[in-house]
């Protein structure tokens, strides 16, 4: 069954719970209750049962949200996120044969291969990014795995942008040969003529990738490589 099938065959309260964790990141029974409009009960009872499904956990890293409620107010509600189970449940874009066949070829064939799936990307959005003030661009560049996708939020911080990713279309793959998200950091380069840099990740254990798009740095006229391997996280500059 295809993954995008599953959740539809899950009653409709715990499928929507399930979105709201993906989307969100993290969420409490008091927040689940209100955007579901169900009481608190039934908001618990539903988390009691994607527990012990494997899908939804409660030792969850806390966010800067979290952070900031705890430092107002004392101890926030548990909050619970999806588990790696859980994150299966959504639509991946991951061609089984994809890392073997990787595998199977040179260093330079498996660069020509990333270098055309970033051409691909930055001409499926050039024409309706340019020419755009940096802030409406970024509105665009949220389409950067797909159109519409309800997973992908921007961030903005001061004159910079972060490109929040929390449902990776190639999981699987990614965390196998993380090489291939250099594709989106080269993509978001050309795209924006601004220094990019992956500051979360999924290989991480970070439950989403962040793209720190650093509008300082932008020059048009300066000429970005096609395709660019990002370098380890432990060698990126802060």
């Amino acid at each position: 069954m295809p993954n995008g099938d599953l959740l539809d065959e899950l009653p409709a309260t715990r499928a929507a719970i399930l979105r709201l964790l993906k989307k969100e990141g993290l969420s409490s029974i008091p927040r689940i209750a209100e955007a579901l409009h169900v009481s608190h009960e039934a908001a618990r009872k539903q988390i009691i049962d994607l527990q012990r499904s494997g899908w939804v956990e409660a030792d969850c890293p806390p966010d800067e949200a979290a952070r900031r409620e705890a430092a107002t107010l004392g101890r926030p509600p548990v909050r619970y996120c999806l588990t790696s189970a859980g994150d299966h449940l959504f639509p991946k874009q991951y061609p089984e044969l994809l890392v073997a066949v990787l595998d199977s070829v040179g260093d330079k064939a498996i660069a020509a291969t990333l270098t055309r799936i970033t051409d691909d990307v930055v001409g499926r959005l050039q024409a309706r990014a340019e020419p755009l003030p940096l802030d409406r661009e970024m509105d665009v560049l949220r389409a950067i795995y797909a159109d519409g996708d309800p997973f992908t939020d921007v961030e903005r911080r001061g004159d910079d942008f972060v490109l929040v990713e929390r449902n990776c279309p190639y999981l699987d793959v990614a965390l196998e040969r993380p090489a291939i998200c250099s594709t989106t950091v080269s993509a978001l380069r050309r795209l924006t003529s601004c220094e990019v840099v992956r500051e979360r990740r999924f290989q991480d254990g970070d439950g989403r990738c962040e793209f720190h798009v650093r509008g300082a740095t932008r020059s048009p006229k300066r000429k970005q490589p096609r395709f660019e391997k990002e370098p380890p996280r432990t060698e990126r500059k802060k």
